[in-house]
Order: C-alpha cells, then sequence, then structure tokens
C-alpha cells in the first residue's frame, strides 16, 4: 500500500479524488435542503435529486468522448474550475431564489461532476495499472471515499446550521477552487486519447466494444443488476425506521450511520484481502448486503437492525471498488475513459429504478417486504457473480496483462482481453 502512495501523480489524484467526493456530499445536502426549504415540497426535493443525478447520467458519456482527448492536467483542472463556478451561481441564487434555475444549474454541474469522476478514475488507471498497483489504488481511494461520503452530509448540515446555505455553497466553491489548483501543478499525469474521430463516432465505439467483449458485458450487467437491488432500500429506510421500529427520526439517522460505518470497514476488508479474485469479492460483497437485507427485515427492535445496516454497508463497501477494479482491469487504456464514463452514468442512472421500486414496494406492502426482496436481489447477485467470474467465464480469475497503448480508431476492435 505504501508503494503507491510514493506517486505524486496518484497522490495529487486521491487528494482531489476525496475532496470532490466530500464537496458533492455537502453540495448535495445543502441543495436538498435549499430546493425544500424554498419550495416547501417533496416533489421540489424530488426535481432536483432527478436534475443533480439521474438527467447527467445521459449526457456525461457524450462529454467524455469529447473532451477525453485533451491532456489530463488541462481539463480536470478546467472542469473543476466550472463546478466553482456553478456553486458561485447557485450561492447567488440562494438569494434570488429560482427553481427553474436552480435545476438548470444542478444539470449542468451534474455532468461536469460525472465527467471529471471518469477522467479522474481513467487517470488513476494509467498512473497506477503499468506497475501493478491498480489494485492497491482503488483500495486507498475507496478508503477516501467512504470515509468523505459518511463525513459530508454531516459537515455540510453543521455548516448550514452554523453559517446557512450560501455559506456552504461558496465553502464548496473554494473545495473545487483547491482541486484544480491542486491538479493543475501536479506532475506526471497522463495525456489524452490519440484519436481524432468524432465525439459521437468515440461514443457509439465505445458502446459497440462494452457490447462485443464478454468480460466488459458481463460485468456492466452484472453491476447494473446489483445496482437495481442494492438501491432499494434507500426510500424504504426512513419509513422502517419509523413504522415498523417505532424509532423515529433518530432511528433512521442511527441506521444511516451505521451503514456509513460499514462501508468503511468494508474499505478495510477490501484492502486486506484485495488480491483475491473477483469472483470471490464481489460474491462477498453481494452476499453480505443480502445478509444485512435478510437482518434488516427481520429485526424486532432498532439494535438488530444497526447490526443488519453495518453488515450490508460493510457488503457495499468491498462490492463496489471490487467490480470497477475489475472492469478496470480488463479495460484498454485508449478505451477506459468511454467505459468508465459509462459506468458512472449508470451508477447514477440504474438506482433511479431501486427507488422506485423501494417506494412502490413499501406503499403497495410493508417496508418488511421491500427489505426482504432487496436481499433476496442481493443473494441473487451473488450466485450470478458466482457463476458468471468463474474462470471458465466471461471475466474469470485471473487480470488480464497491463493495457496496450496501441491507438485506436472509431471502429477498430483491439485485441479482446479478459478472456481466460
Amino acid at each position: 500500500m505504501r508503494q503507491v502512495l510514493k506517486l505524486p501523480a496518484y497522490r495529487r489524484l486521491l487528494a482531489a479524488y476525496a475532496l470532490n467526493e466530500l464537496a458533492l456530499s455537502i453540495g448535495s445536502l445543502t441543495l436538498a435542503v435549499l430546493v425544500y426549504r424554498r419550495t416547501g415540497s417533496a416533489y421540489g426535493a424530488a426535481a432536483f435529486f432527478l436534475s443533480s443525478q439521474f438527467v447527467p447520467a445521459l449526457f456525461s458519456p457524450a462529454v467524455v468522448a469529447r473532451v477525453d482527448r485533451l491532456p489530463v492536467r488541462l481539463v480536470l483542472p478546467g472542469l473543476y474550475g466550472l463546478e466553482a463556478v456553478a456553486y458561485v451561481a447557485l450561492a447567488a441564487l440562494a438569494s434570488a431564489f429560482s427553481l427553474p434555475a436552480v435545476l438548470a444549474i444542478a444539470v449542468l454541474d451534474g455532468v461536469i461532476a460525472l465527467t471529471a469522476r471518469a477522467l479522474a478514475r481513467t487517470a488513476t488507471v494509467a498512473v497506477t495499472a503499468p506497475i501493478g498497483l491498480l489494485r492497491e489504488g482503488n483500495a486507498i481511494s475507496n478508503a477516501a471515499f467512504s470515509i468523505c461520503f459518511m463525513a459530508g452530509p454531516a459537515i455540510g448540515g453543521a455548516i448550514v446550521a452554523a453559517g446557512g446555505t450560501v455559506t456552504a455553497l461558496l465553502a464548496n466553491s473554494g473545495v473545487f477552487v483547491a482541486i484544480a489548483l491542486l491538479l493543475a501543478t501536479a506532475p506526471g499525469l497522463p495525456g489524452g486519447a490519440r484519436d481524432l474521430s468524432g465525439a459521437s463516432g468515440r461514443l457509439r465505439a465505445a458502446l459497440r466494444h462494452a457490447a462485443r467483449q464478454p468480460s466488459i458485458r458481463t460485468l456492466l450487467g452484472l453491476q447494473a443488476l446489483a445496482l437495481l437491488f442494492f438501491t432499494i432500500s434507500i426510500p424504504v429506510e426512513v419509513v422502517f425506521a419509523g413504522r415498523s421500529l417505532h424509532a423515529g427520526a433518530g432511528g433512521y439517522g442511527a441506521l444511516l450511520a451505521s451503514w456509513g460505518a460499514g462501508a468503511v470497514a468494508g474499505s478495510a476488508v477490501y484492502a486486506r484481502w484485495r488480491a483475491l479474485s473477483p469472483r470471490a469479492l464481489i460474491s462477498l460483497g453481494a452476499g453480505a448486503l443480502g445478509v444485512g437485507f435478510l437482518v434488516m427485515a427481520t429485526a424486532p427492535s432498532l439494535t438488530p437492525a444497526l447490526i443488519g445496516s453495518a453488515i450490508a454497508g460493510c457488503g457495499n463497501g468491498v462490492e463496489a471498488v471490487a467490480a470497477r477494479t475489475a472492469l478496470q482491469e480488463r479495460v484498454e487504456q485508449q478505451w477506459m475513459a468511454r467505459i468508465m464514463s459509462l459506468n458512472e452514468s449508470m451508477f447514477q442512472a440504474v438506482p433511479g429504478a431501486g427507488i422506485v421500486l423501494g417506494g412502490v414496494l413499501a406503499g403497495v406492502t410493508t417496508p418488511r417486504v421491500a427489505l426482504a426482496v432487496a436481499a433476496g436481489g442481493a443473494l441473487l447477485v451473488t450466485g450470478a457473480a458466482w457463476l458468471l467470474l468463474a474462470p471458465s467465464g466471461p471475466v474469470g480469475e485471473s487480470p488480464p496483462p497491463p493495457p496496450a497503448a496501441a491507438a485506436e480508431t472509431p471502429d477498430a476492435e483491439p485485441t479482446p482481453v479478459g478472456r481466460h
């Protein structure tokens, strides 16, 4: 683990990644509070989440296909600088509130954020994979993400309570300026993709490549199915805490905190056992999510529900990074930014279906039934991962060699990787 931290470029990317996730958590909470306070409507809050998460997922891959040809040391600072400007604009709108304007900027910022995240992940792979440190780098990045994911809402809530939404939004703008400066002066960042074809052609080529490569297709499909079931619990937990456990808002907060603590523990589990095969790690993570949801569904009181939430969070902390690492190990570098963009967009879009499914199940039946369905789906993913990622399957047990550096054309298919 210490070896990867000796890489100056990786250290800068890690710091930028951690600060970015912290800022996004703070910004999401702040804007959700702002929109709800000014509209007084759950529909307004829902519109914000759709604008900041779901809609950007539809546009980000096309943007990545256009900008990934630029050097990372130029495009990433530029993107984070644009995010700083967006938050200044949002701070101005906090005083002269306009819901359509806030939603429009939320869409724009969401596209920028997804694009930056895909390019940052691509740069991290380019820095660590050639020297065999991809899993080590991802383990540290995942730990940083889990900590920031857990701390961000608490920090955001404290800033909003102490200084108001304007202060929180301006503070976020300052964080993005710091990230831009951090990367603008970073040594050893990779260049852009060597392809001058049109962005639409490059995006279509990436979609064809993902569809034609069994290893990539399997991992993306498996993760989409996993996200659908894993996110059923998001709208259910608040109802579960109040109606089933009679624990109120405090119980709901405790469930979220225990999930976050579990995710941090999951990061440590992945760091310790990162050398295991993707089959074992993904199955372990999905299985822990299934067990955790099942414990929650059958919990007679808050304490066992918290234990189940922590188990599920731990599984989430293992499965997400294991699946992403397996994908990165099987994608050639010239395709990396576009495939990572498709993956990131999937992580934004598919949860919308899971949230709707969870809300419908909790409304039509009970929160316990909804959690039981989530448990069954997670265990289904566990079995599918164990079967599809077997050595004779499309993904196999061993990572492929380091990605080749050959140039591409939009219609050319590089040598398939990951078929073992």
